[in-house]
Order: C-alpha cells, then structure tokens, then sequence
C-alpha cells in the first residue's frame, strides 16, 4: 500500500513539475542574482518537484549544444572552452524561456536581446537545484543515465574566422567581433 501511495504521490508531483512549471520558475529572474533568486525558489518545492526541475534544466542544457550557439558565446564573451560553452548554456536557461528558446531557434538573436556588456555565463547557475536538493535531502540529486552528446549539434566552424562568423552570425559579429 505505501509504494502505491508513493507512487501516486511521485507521478502527482511530477505532473505539476512539467516544463510550463519549469520555466515559470526561471521567469523574471534577476542576471545578476538568478542562482540565489532561483535557490530560494525551489526551496519552497518538494524533493521530487526539485528532481522534476532538474531534469527539465539537464533537457534544455542538452538541447543547447549547438555548434552555432557556441559560436554566439565565442564572439559574445571574447573566446569560449569546453567548460565556458556548459556556463554559458547555465546562463542562458538562467535567462529565461524567450531568450532561450529564440537563442537555439536562431543564435545571432541574442544581439538583440542581451546588452554590449550583459555577460550570460552562470556556472553557478547549473548547479542550484543539486545544492537545494541535497540540502533538504541530505542526499544527492538523481540524475539521467543518459550519457550527454559527444558532439554539438549542427555545422561546426572556425569561430576565429571573422569572416565565417560575419555570414553565420553577422548581428553578434557586428556587434562584439573586433
């Protein structure tokens, strides 16, 4: 009887936890405080609804792994690793489901949506709801099995040749590739 409780309970909470409810969470965060802004909203959620989080942010994470989305955080942050595209990509979720969803339809928008000196990495940010999870829990989140890509997707390119860039992102090449 109690798994059959605990599982009605956990398909409930993770009906409320869809990705509406995901990015109504992220709405109207603040850039420069999204990490604490987002902690203290998930502190008011159960165990599971956080776990139902996460997975929606590690889906959207994975969706970004895009050759011409890193080629947008290349020429927006001067130079971008392995490691700055997966801060980036935090950052972006961080920014919302209009800019993140209008990035991946079509990187070179973010020229129009972030300002010259708006800076989307947020490592902190892809770690929030692992830290709110384990301190409710005490234990540490669950996560998918599912091995990340090996790869971006898409067509990669040179991200130093300006020229490359000026064809395939030619707002944001304008607007931050000196």
């Amino acid at each position: 009887m109690f798994s059959l409780s605990a599982a009605v309970s956990s398909a409930f909470v993770a009906a409320r936890m869809d990705k509406n409810a995901f990015w109504k969470l992220l709405d109207g965060l603040d850039a420069e405080d999204a990490a604490a802004e987002l902690a203290a909203r998930l502190e008011d959620l159960e165990p599971a609804e956080i776990a139902e989080f996460q997975r929606h942010f590690d889906e959207a994470h994975e969706a970004a792994y895009i050759w011409s989305l890193w080629g947008a955080a290349y020429l927006m942050e001067g130079g971008c690793s392995d490691d700055g595209f997966m801060d980036f990509r935090y950052g972006l979720i961080s920014r919302g489901q209009k800019v993140y969803e209008a990035a991946l339809a079509d990187p070179d928008t973010l020229a129009d949506l972030v300002g010259d000196d708006d800076f989307i990495s947020n490592e902190e940010f892809g770690y929030v709801a692992g830290q709110v999870y384990q301190s409710i829990t005490d234990e540490e989140i669950p996560r998918s099995d599912n091995p990340p890509a090996l790869e971006p997707t898409g067509e990669e390119w040179d991200f130093e040749d300006m020229d490359l860039n000026a064809e395939k992102l030619p707002k944001l090449t304008a607007k931050f590739g000196d």
